[in-house]
């Protein structure tokens, strides 16, 4: 591979990490759960507030901190 060849390689990298950070982002740790491993598509915010599979979490997250 000669020194171009790397070169544009590394820059088709760099482009690609990002345009991925655009697009890809990390969901905040609060409402991980409700994002990964809830069957509900939406939740009225007095719902999420008072969740206990949430709340659990939150608590479970507390103690080991």
């Amino acid at each position: 591979m000669s020194a171009s060849d790397e070169k544009g390689s590394g820059e088709l990298n760099s482009l690609w990490q990002r345009f991925r950070n655009k697009i890809i982002q990390e969901a905040p740790e609060d409402i991980q759960l409700c994002e990964f491993d809830c069957h509900k598509l939406e939740c009225a915010m007095g719902d999420w507030e008072k969740c206990e599979r949430r709340l659990r979490s939150v608590a479970q997250n507390q103690k080991h901190t």
